[in-house]
């Protein structure tokens, strides 16, 4: 079995595919034995083909209620549908003594049957997937990679990881997990470590030299595309669309690809070698990087369609940070939390002195007090609008920080920055009852008569959160949604033609968000481009020739109780003196030991 070699994995993508989704309903059976006759790029089409079915027979749907089921191949809901426009009317027609109000509920209803038979064949079959893997952003296949840890088959998992997200690495250190806030394991004891497992596939496979490459077949259209922006949404389109087969060139600004999360996170949270695990992997598929290329600067739309590129996706992030009225310039004393993160990770401040305020209460402000902790900061303070209970931030990376010696001041509006000698001293503060939007939706806050008091800091640096930069995507451009749950758009230039179709996806339109959320937007955004590119209908013999995939045989009713084991961590006392990474990897007794907790809930429903 050559694909189960490591430098075959994620070449070929993990195995298990999507017959399941093409079998009947009432046959599918999701395990880890599996046929394995489709790869990777055929699961790809296979998620382009079935939203097309589901776009066209929403179509058909509006011309009779049940067509759009039988295109569909959803025979008895289709005649459901069907049966039920002729015995409404039949049941009007029956008792049809001049207009009432009786009849015009029953017009009612046929109006709502159409919308009703719309709605259920644009949705297609109920995704049956565990709560883990719903709450994904990107839909990771948590039950099924967890099940491949608990029978020691790690690197078959992180290919199955790398199939929905290309951030193993990333992902593993630095994400919210709201797979682990659904896991029903909560309602014995504590929830399964999701998170530090990916992080243990991520180590484990990428220190066996894992080696991608597109898996492109022969004779299959490869469309040169343009990315611009290598964030999390840009790294993860070019990567889908690298999977697909097409030549992805992706432009950026920075020296090297990643975003913030290469540039923005800080050491101790995200290291820069396992970063650039993650980003290899990518560019291994193939994946041209440009760095130090600015959109609008160094090339434009026109240069983009000269060179022969088809299609262009602007996948920049939120790379502004948002200004504070009143703050000053960096010879004043101030600093934005992006700007700030960013110097550190580039090796330009190696040291501060004297005392820091950070205003903002979001995960960028808990990163920035920390880091000014390690850097011999004498006192840290946040200050933010929020609450305690309402602060932005990642609630464990705040106990983190105030475990570190980091003191947070809770329902604090700045009122007036004091400066001495041209330099910050500190500001005036008021505390905050509450907090309301006025008609344009800025926060106001509501303050306390008499509740001033004064914070000092030698620096103030401002994290009150980012927006996409201007010029970030085509002066006059609008925008056509084609996917609005992951905010993939087609960009429209008015009676302007251009010669090449532009895409945009996520924080550039959506505002600030996760790596996963971003990944979410970029695979979405790929998959529509590929479409729009590359109109080829899935080879459908590749799917029905298949056996029915047997039951795991483990499945219990009710999993018995186990201690969740947590990955190894630095003491606050050793973290605040160093930039190295505070929570290790789980060992692999560990990884095992959370595997098998896995209730397997996929398998009930």
């Amino acid at each position: 079995m050559d694909f189960l070699r490591p430098e075959n994995l994620l070449r070929y993508g993990y195995k298990d595919c999507m017959l399941c989704e093409v079998e009947r309903k009432g046959e599918e059976k999701r395990c880890l034995p599996c046929s394995g006759r489709a790869d990777q790029r055929e699961r790809l089409l296979w998620e382009i083909h079935r939203a097309r079915i589901r776009r066209t027979a929403g179509k058909l749907s509006l011309v009779f209620p049940g067509i759009g089921h039988f295109y569909a191949r959803r025979y008895l809901p289709g005649i459901f549908w069907a049966a039920l426009i002729p015995l409404t009317l039949g049941l009007a027609a029956s008792v049809w003594q001049g207009p009432t109000v009786g009849h015009a509920v029953l017009l009612l209803a046929f109006g709502i049957i159409y919308y009703l038979a719309w709605a259920d064949v644009r949705r297609g079959f109920r995704e049956i997937e565990a709560p883990c893997q719903a709450a994904c952003p990107s839909h990771v296949n948590v039950p099924d990679y967890l099940a491949l840890v608990r029978v020691g088959r790690p690197l078959e998992a992180l290919a199955l990881v790398h199939d929905r997200l290309p951030f193993a690495a990333f992902c593993g250190r630095a994400c919210p997990h709201p797979c682990e806030q659904k896991c029903v394991r909560i309602e014995w004891n504590a929830p399964i470590s999701i998170m530090a497992i990916k992080r243990y596939l991520s180590d484990i496979g990428y220190a066996a030299g894992i080696s991608p490459s597109a898996n492109t077949a022969e004779g299959t259209p490869s469309p040169r595309v343009a990315v611009i922006g290598a964030g999390p949404a840009g790294l993860c389109a070019a990567d889908t669309l690298a999977r697909l087969g097409c030549r992805v060139t992706v432009c950026d600004a920075n020296a090297e690809p990643g975003g913030m999360m290469r540039y923005g996170a800080p050491e101790f949270r995200f290291p820069r070698e396992a970063g650039l695990c993650d980003t290899r992997t990518i560019l291994a598929r193939g994946v041209v990087y440009k760095g130090k290329m600015r959109f609008g600067r160094d090339f434009t739309l026109e240069d983009l369609a000269r060179e022969g590129f088809e299609a262009v996706l602007f996948a920049l992030g939120a790379g502004e940070a948002a200004r504070l009225p009143g703050a000053g310039g960096e010879e004043e004393g101030f600093l934005d939390g992006q700007t700030f993160l960013t110097r550190i990770r580039r090796g330009e401040m190696q040291r501060l002195d004297g005392s820091l305020a950070v205003i903002g209460g979001g995960d960028v402000a808990v990163d920035v007090a920390r880091s000014a902790i390690r850097l011999g900061a004498k006192e840290v303070t946040i200050a933010c609008l929020e609450s305690r209970e309402t602060m932005p931030a990642l609630p464990w990376d705040l106990e983190d920080a105030v475990a570190e010696g980091v003191k947070v001041l809770p329902s604090v509006a700045v009122r007036e920055f004091r400066i001495r000698g041209g330099r910050v001293a500190g500001f005036d503060a008021l505390r905050v009852k509450r907090i309301a939007n006025d008609a344009n939706g800025r926060i106001v806050p509501e303050t306390e008569p008499g509740s001033g008091f004064e914070v000092a800091a030698d620096t103030i640096v401002v994290a009150i959160g980012s927006r996409p930069g201007t010029g970030a995507l085509p002066p006059g451009s609008a925008r056509k949604t084609l996917d609005s749950s992951h905010h993939v758009y087609r960009l429209i230039f008015g009676k302007k033609e251009t010669r090449i179709p532009a895409y945009a996806c996520g924080d550039v339109v959506s505002g600030p968000g996760t790596v996963v959320e971003a990944s979410a937007s970029g695979r979405a955004a790929a998959l529509n481009i590929y479409e729009a590119l590359c109109v080829e209908e899935v080879r459908k013999a590749r799917y029905e020739d298949n056996y029915r995939r047997a039951a795991e045989p483990h499945l219990v009713d009710r999993p018995e109780w186990r201690q969740r084991r947590q990955a190894p961590r630095l003491s606050p006392e050793e973290s605040r003196r160093t930039f190295q990474e505070v929570e290790k990897r789980l060992t692999d007794e560990s990884a095992h030991h959370e595997a098998e907790r896995c209730a397997r809930c996929n398998l009930w429903l």
